[in-house]
């Protein structure tokens, strides 16, 4: 049969330790991840600018008028 007492050695945890110690955890890990991913979308977000930056610059050069003196 189950026995309802507990071992001398054990003591009970107490619920605002587990709480606390708990959300300690879950942001600890949080932090981690976005200390992970945010450099990684700077980097795609940088990649990005640049492509289209260079895209506008090269459709600006391409449809720049060309003066009469130009043209074969």
């Amino acid at each position: 049969m189950l026995s309802l007492t507990r071992a001398p050695d054990q003591r009970r945890e107490s619920p605002t330790l587990v709480v606390l110690t708990t959300a300690l955890q879950l942001g600890l890990v949080v932090l981690v991840w976005l200390l992970a991913l945010i450099p990684a979308a700077l980097a795609a977000l940088t990649i990005l600018t640049v492509k289209l930056v260079r895209s506008a610059l090269r459709g600006r050069a391409n449809s720049s008028p060309h003066s009469e003196g130009d043209r074969p």
